[in-house]
């Protein structure tokens, strides 16, 4: 009990410390770069299989693309989907299968046509079952799933590659 208050102690009088470093998360709610440059961004393709395709461009939709004419931004991008047997049983039947799905980007300012190039990747799992019916539904829920995942990638990159520009721009302007 008396480590616990130590600790809290210690942690309450390190706060004011840590706050003066300016060190900003990056999904702050205050910080200007994250959220409004998303909104700005215009899904303008998506070169995925049939399979794929629609899956990701619900999940970019819900999350980043909003913005249409509008767009400070465009995304492009490519992605390659693959299954490999994870489980392997003594007779040679496979039971569960790894989803991966891998997207290069490309994200270019309309204003300038600078752009952002980045790769991200997504991983799920199902299993087969004796059930077709239910394996297909399996599959197709890793599917999604990997989708969302991926494009929480996606714009986490986004955001780390913008924040980076910022603060390299910021740094050489303070040398000059």
């Amino acid at each position: 009990m008396t480590l616990r208050i130590l600790t809290i102690a210690a942690l309450a009088l390190a706060a004011p410390i840590l706050t003066g470093c300016g060190f900003t998360p990056l999904y702050a709610v205050d910080n200007p770069s994250a959220r409004p440059v998303l909104s700005q961004i215009n899904l303008a393709g998506v070169d995925a299989a049939d399979t794929v395709a629609p899956v990701l461009a619900r999940a970019f939709e819900a999350r980043t693309a909003r913005a249409g004419d509008l767009a400070l931004y465009d995304l492009t991008v490519a992605t390659r989907e693959t299954a490999n047997a994870l489980v392997v049983q003594i007779d040679a039947s496979v039971t569960r299968y790894n989803y991966r799905l891998t997207a290069d980007y490309v994200l270019s300012r309309r204003s300038d046509g600078k752009e952002i190039k980045g790769r991200a990747e997504a991983i799920s799992s199902f299993n087969v079952v004796d059930s077709q019916y239910s394996t297909l539904f399996a599959e197709e829920a890793a599917r999604e799933k990997a989708a969302r995942v991926l494009v929480d990638e996606v714009e986490r990159s986004i955001l780390l590659k913008m924040e980076e520009a910022q603060e390299t721009q910021a740094l050489a302007s303070r040398k000059k």
